[in-house]
């Protein structure tokens, strides 16, 4: 259906599938498994809504249109004459439904703020019978329900068995906690008609879709990475051949895994999970069986995998498209080559049954009651007394482009594009892994917001049309309702607190500087940052103790002002030290010192000519 919003919050935008049914034929197999073809599509069409061949669909709702699809079953084949067969008895009980298998391509959809995804364009490929559509309107002639291509989406409801199996075979969408099967070994033992060998794993945990999970998205992360602390790798043989029964979406084959210890592992993953919010999207239907899925509906004569040693030292916790891998790296042992230095330990060593890391001591904080809560300073002070030192560090593996590194190619690509123009600022609201808010600012004109659409391909950002959009800050209290944000409330959310961590980031790398000639490249950018608070009017006064402010303000002339050609005001022209006899100093003033102090506290208001002048002058 289309223009009206489905049990998984889309809504296909009437129109959506002109261009993807002018241009490729779509094809048809049973239950989105593109290995288990079951005929051909005749014909497919888009309804609109309003068309008068609805008015013979009972209830039908005024506001949507259907995609409507013919397809002739092959009947020459067992395969096709057993589909045929059950969805006529469906079509007989009004259950039939069929499903979509989709893309949605960059730029091809937006969210609204109550969450729909609202999707403009989509590239079709399959239909297939289902089991349950994604809205309970479907139905024979017009439908659309359960997903499971690989890299495809498909409109899916939750349910129970069927997710359990999603696991498998749900790729870009799903959230689990899965072993990876080494590459080497992935591609012999990979099914030519089955799951790809990149994407062959066990499951260890899968919690449903993605986009349904409560939290911040790096919560399932933290949660596995905290109940494996400490665990080693797992090895064992792989083997054999084995199959599930066939609940509707085809007969699960795969290979068997013996792999000792791998079922505490899973449990004490599963454990974590269950004591977290996240417990009720964990799914528990079914025991543990470890096994290696190869694909589904695969020939009885598939040959049985031998006997072949498996090794495991990384758990990949999968949200989406996004996977953070968690090394088990087991406990820490002394190396056989050299001496152990003994050293005083810097904290008592608790009782064993006390012991605990940083990252969970900062999770029991803040999983206490309010009023049994430390404040977060202490909860931090007490994490970190807990962080070891003197230990040595583990090989690290080269790494992917960090969120970090992606999003400065990202912003630098937008600025170009979006702030190229003199007295134009663009600022990065957020960004996402396909598209990227801006907010671009123009004198006094207002800011204008915009989602622009980007694909990576190694180090080379692509970009395409920005998007107007909408930004609404809203307020989460930890009690009540959300509210829209007042005025005060989003300048702080989009202005000082995203200011004030970037401020922070940067004044640790400072401090962590060897020497000044280290940061000479930040000088102009230093300049022009206190430039444009001055001209803000920001008050930039040092204050050298509680009794009062002893600056200057700086001027607010543009950076010339701060670094001239005489001298810059970064550097320290009095090279010689300053002695001060103390003595004479005190007979000097005497009591009246702590007058005279009083009387200078004010701010005192430079001239930015007179100082460069003068300063320039003492330099010569």
């Amino acid at each position: 259906m289309t223009g009206v919003v489905d049990e998984v919050a889309d809504l296909i935008v009437p129109g959506a599938f002109a261009h993807t049914l002018a241009t490729r034929p779509v094809k048809t197999v049973w239950h989105h498994a593109w290995t288990d073809p079951i005929g051909v599509v005749l014909e497919i069409t888009e309804w609109r809504p309003g068309d008068a061949r609805f008015a013979s669909i009972p209830n039908w709702p005024a506001e949507a249109g259907a995609l409507v699809a013919t397809i002739q079953f092959n009947l020459r084949t067992q395969r096709g004459r057993d589909v045929y067969e059950q969805v006529r008895q469906w079509h007989e009980h009004g259950e039939a439904q069929f499903s979509i298998g989709y893309r949605v391509p960059p730029s091809g959809a937006t969210k609204r703020s109550d969450g729909v995804r609202v999707i403009h364009k989509l590239d079709l490929y399959e239909v297939s019978p289902v089991l349950h559509g994604a809205h309970p309107m479907t139905r024979s002639l017009e439908v659309k329900a359960d997903g499971g291509a690989t890299e495809l989406e498909h409109k899916t409801t939750a349910g129970g068995h069927l997710d359990f199996k999603a696991a498998e075979r749900q790729v870009g969408r799903g959230a689990m906690v899965a072993l990876y099967v080494p590459g080497e070994i992935a591609g012999r033992i990979a099914h030519p008609d089955g799951t790809f060998a990149r994407d062959l794993h066990i499951t260890l945990a899968y919690l449903g879709d993605a986009e349904r999970l409560p939290g911040h998205p790096d919560d399932l992360a933290d949660l596995v990475a905290a109940a494996l602390e400490g665990a080693s790798p797992v090895e064992g043989k792989i083997g054999g051949i084995g199959r599930f029964p066939d609940t509707g979406d085809g007969e699960p084959v795969f290979v068997p895994v013996d792999v000792p210890g791998l079922a505490s592992l899973r449990q004490r993953i599963v454990d974590a999970i269950e004591s977290s919010p996240l417990a009720s999207s964990l799914n528990v239907d079914h025991d543990f069986t470890p096994h290696i899925t190869l694909g589904y509906g695969l020939p009885l004569d598939t040959v049985p995998t031998p006997s072949i040693p498996v090794a495991f030292d990384t758990v990949h916790v999968v949200r989406g498209p996004d996977s953070t891998p968690i090394r088990l790296l087991g406990p820490l042992t002394a190396d056989a080559h050299t001496e152990p230095t003994v050293t005083e330990p810097r904290f008592a060593s608790p009782a064993p049954a006390e012991e605990k890391s940083a990252h969970q001591a900062v999770r029991q904080a803040l999983a206490a009651p309010r009023w049994a809560r430390a404040s977060a300073h202490a909860a931090v002070l007490e994490a970190k007394s807990r962080i070891p030192t003197g230990v040595p560090v583990s090989p690290l593996q080269p790494l992917p482009a960090s969120y970090e590194d992606i999003r400065e190619q990202v912003s630098d690509a937008v600025h170009g594009l979006l702030a190229s123009e003199d007295g134009t600022w663009c600022c990065v609201e957020a960004t996402y892994p396909d598209r990227v808010i801006v907010s671009v600012h123009q004198g006094d004109s207002g800011a204008r917001t915009y989602a622009v659409p980007y694909s990576m391909s190694g180090t080379e950002i692509a970009l395409e049309t920005p998007q107007p959009v909408a930004l609404a800050t809203v307020v989460i209290p930890d009690e009540g309702s959300v509210r829209p944000a007042d005025s005060a409330e989003t300048a702080d959310s989009l202005l000082v607190r995203p200011t004030l961590r970037a401020l922070a980031e940067a004044t640790s790398r400072v401090q962590a500087a060897d020497a000044s000639e280290q940061l000479e490249p930040v000088r102009a950018s230093v300049s022009s940052l206190l430039s444009a608070l001055s001209a803000k009017g920001l008050d930039l006064t040092a204050e050298d103790d509680e009794e009062g402010p002893v600056g200057e303000r700086l001027p607010a002339s543009g950076s010339a002002a701060v670094a001239g050609n005489g001298i810059d005001l970064w550097d320290d022209p009095y090279d010689e030290p300053h002695d001060v006899d103390e003595d004479e100093d005190e007979s000097e003033n005497g009591d009246n010192a702590e007058e005279e102090v009083d009387e200078m506290g004010a701010t005192v208001h430079l001239d930015a000519t007179e100082v460069k002048a003068r300063l320039a002058a003492i330099q010569l």
